[in-house]
Order: C-alpha cells, then sequence, then structure tokens
C-alpha cells in the first residue's frame, strides 16, 4: 500500500487517546469516589495494567496478521459460522457505546449549557458536525485528531490549579477501601477506559512494525492513565470528602470555581472547546461500527454504511431518559462490554496458537478503496 494511505504513528497515538479519553471523562471521579474512596487512583492503576495487558494481546495478534483489522482476524481465528456471531456482538459494541457517548453530550449540554433549548436541536447540529469528519478517509481523519490534540492537553493544564492551592489533607487517608471497594471502582471506571479496542480496526492501516505500533499505543496508553488520575487527584484536591459524594462532574465544577477579572464561567467556555473532543470519540465508535457493518453486508458502500450507523446511534438518544436512569444503564452495559473487549483478545490470541493458524491476509485495501465509494 502506498504510504500516502498509512496514518502516521502521531496519527495512531493521538487515535488512542481521542478513543479512550471522552464524555465519562467529567463523571470519573465521582463514580470512581463512590466505591474507592480515595485510593480511586488505585483502581485507575490496577485498570491500566488490565488494559496494558490486552493491548499486549492485539501487539500479538497484529504480529501474527499484520494485514488484518480485528474482524478479519475473527473469521480466520473462529470461522465463518461462530465468527458472525462475534461480529454482531462488536458492531453492537461500537454502536451502544457511541449512543452512550452522544447520550452523555446532550445531557452534558443541556445541563450545563442549553437548558432551554430542546436536545434534539442541539443534538442534530453535533451530528451534522460529526459527518462532516467521518466522510472523510481514515487518513484526514487522523490529521484533524492531531489537529485537536491541544484540547486534550488542556485537562492536566488546567488541573495544574489544584495542585497548587488544593488541600492535601484531602488526599488522606489512603487505604481507606478495601479490596471490594477497589475493585468496584475498577467496574466504574471501565466506561472511561473502553476505546482501547478499537485500535484494532486500524492496526493493518498504520505505517510501521507491530513492535513500533505497540510502543506507540503503550505510551498514548499511559498517557491517558495519567490524565484520568490527575482528574482523579485534582477533585479530590479541591472537593472535601462530603463533596465528592454530592458532585456528579467534580472536574467541571472545579473549573467552574475559577473566576478571572474579564471572563466569568470558565466552565463554559471549556465545555464549549471540549466539545471538539466529544465529536472526534464519537466518529471513532461509529467508524468502527461501520466498518463492522461493511464486513457484514459485504459491501464497499462506506458512506450509506457510515450514515445507517449513525442513525442507529441517535434512535435510542430520542428517547426522553433521566440522568439517573442513563447511569444505570450504563452501570448495566459496562460489565458485559468489559468481559467482552478484555476477553476476546485474549481468546482470539489462545485459539490462534492452539490451531497454528497461519497469516497474513490480502485484505488490507479492503477498507480504503471502500473510503471512496459512496
Amino acid at each position: 500500500m502506498n504510504n500516502s494511505t498509512l496514518l502516521g504513528k502521531t496519527q495512531l497515538f493521538w487515535f488512542f487517546v481521542h478513543a479512550q479519553i471522552g464524555v465519562g471523562l467529567f463523571s470519573l471521579s465521582n463514580s470512581i469516589y463512590t466505591y474507592a474512596k480515595t485510593d480511586g487512583w488505585l483502581s485507575l492503576l490496577i485498570a491500566a495494567l488490565f488494559v496494558q495487558a490486552v493491548l499486549y494481546c492485539l501487539y500479538r495478534l497484529n504480529k501474527h496478521f499484520p494485514d488484518d483489522t480485528l474482524y478479519t482476524i475473527i473469521e480466520k481465528v473462529l470461522g465463518k459460522f461462530i465468527s458472525k456471531f462475534v461480529l454482531v456482538g462488536l458492531i453492537v459494541h461500537f454502536i451502544v457505546i457511541a449512543s452512550f457517548v452522544l447520550k452523555g453530550f446532550t445531557q452534558l449540554i443541556a445541563i450545563w449549557i442549553l437548558n432551554l433549548t430542546p436536545e434534539p436541536v442541539f443534538l442534530l447540529l453535533f451530528l451534522f458536525t460529526c459527518l462532516t469528519m467521518l466522510m472523510a478517509p481514515l487518513t484526514l481523519m487522523g490529521r484533524v485528531l492531531v489537529l485537536t490534540a491541544p484540547i486534550i492537553l488542556l485537562i492536566p493544564l488546567v488541573g495544574s490549579y489544584a495542585f497548587i492551592y488544593g488541600d492535601y489533607l484531602n488526599l488522606l487517608p489512603l487505604g481507606l477501601s478495601d479490596s471490594q471497594g477497589i475493585l468496584d471502582g475498577i467496574t466504574a471506571s471501565l466506561f472511561a477506559i473502553n476505546g482501547f479496542i478499537t485500535i484494532a480496526i486500524v492496526m493493518p492501516y498504520v505505517e510501521g512494525t507491530p513492535k513500533e505500533k505497540y510502543k506507540v499505543i503503550s505510551s498514548a496508553h499511559w498517557s491517558v492513565a495519567i490524565i484520568y488520575i490527575i482528574v482523579f487527584l485534582t477533585s479530590l484536591l479541591t472537593f472535601s470528602h462530603g463533596e465528592m459524594k454530592l458532585l456528579p462532574e467534580p472536574y467541571l465544577y472545579m473549573i467552574k470555581s475559577f473566576s478571572l477579572t474579564l471572563i466569568e464561567r470558565l466552565d463554559l467556555i471549556f465545555l464549549s472547546i471540549w466539545s471538539i473532543s466529544i465529536i472526534t470519540t464519537y466518529v471513532i465508535f461509529v467508524y468502527c461500527g461501520a466498518v463492522g457493518l461493511m464486513r457484514i453486508f459485504g459491501t464497499t458502500r462506506y458512506r450509506v454504511i457510515a450514515i445507517i450507523t449513525v442513525i442507529l446511534t441517535t434512535i435510542p438518544n430520542l428517547t426522553q431518559i433521566s440522568t439517573y436512569q442513563y447511569e444505570h444503564l450504563l452501570n448495566v452495559v459496562n460489565v458485559p462490554s468489559a468481559y467482552f473487549t478484555f476477553l476476546l483478545p485474549l481468546l482470539l490470541l489462545i485459539i490462534t496458537k492452539l490451531r497454528r493458524i497461519k497469516g497474513p491476509s490480502s485484505l488490507k485495501k479492503y477498507l480504503f478503496a471502500s473510503q471512496y465509494s459512496c
């Protein structure tokens, strides 16, 4: 394949970061604190170690099948019959997560910025912006992800305020939670860290050897893990234990507390800018779901399938559900989704080794040819 059609290592780095960090960032601190208390940072660290283990499995699969996406690897390893069910499960996973990202965004905007505007109005504006990016080739999407990278860097930059003026006594006591509380904290963080599986869809279309890709992905993963830990610690440093139990988005409330001479409500400005990051996260999940639907239906009409995927993610968002119902549904989906995405790469790797399946394939041009089809 021509190198001009391949993603660069920098684009791969930010693809992973954007897939991981999205709307779940703001509620992360409260979700983990509910179970793990001040030891929430330990839950995040352990969750990061689990993700690193899965990334290693994906690296070994990519090394064995360098020209295959996760979808084609599933077909090769599990056979045509069983693979259909697994493919459908993976596609449903991407569509469901994209739906939750979309619903989380609309609720966030409705609560913090446009509380008198009907949700369908800014939902349509959001989807129109997403479609513009979604219709572009993967390489162009990669460039947009790099271009919007400074938005991600705002998180630790803004959080540095808490490390200067925060109350470090709020970090105590250490070791307050038992092992069950820490494990529950890991479960609570799943929505914020479940984007790692998307990397297996674009791995064949990245320049470099499998080992080089693995190093880039690992560095991106630990960058995300550090950002999450910073967000959690800044929330603890800013708010007392009683306040942490009450605030659904502690990080946003911390920004809201900032006050400048010429600018008020910095949280509104931050959310407006952060919307771009949520757009990229949503686009990545829709893209991965659309690629899977293309495999299922055996078509190369990417743009048509992408529009259908967007519609599928929008339908659940047309229903009126409260914030409490949204969080409940999120908790219901989190656990099976996590088991699926964590265990799938491991099972595929084990079966590949046991059956001694050979690679590579000749399907590398499949997706990029489809990018330009209507």
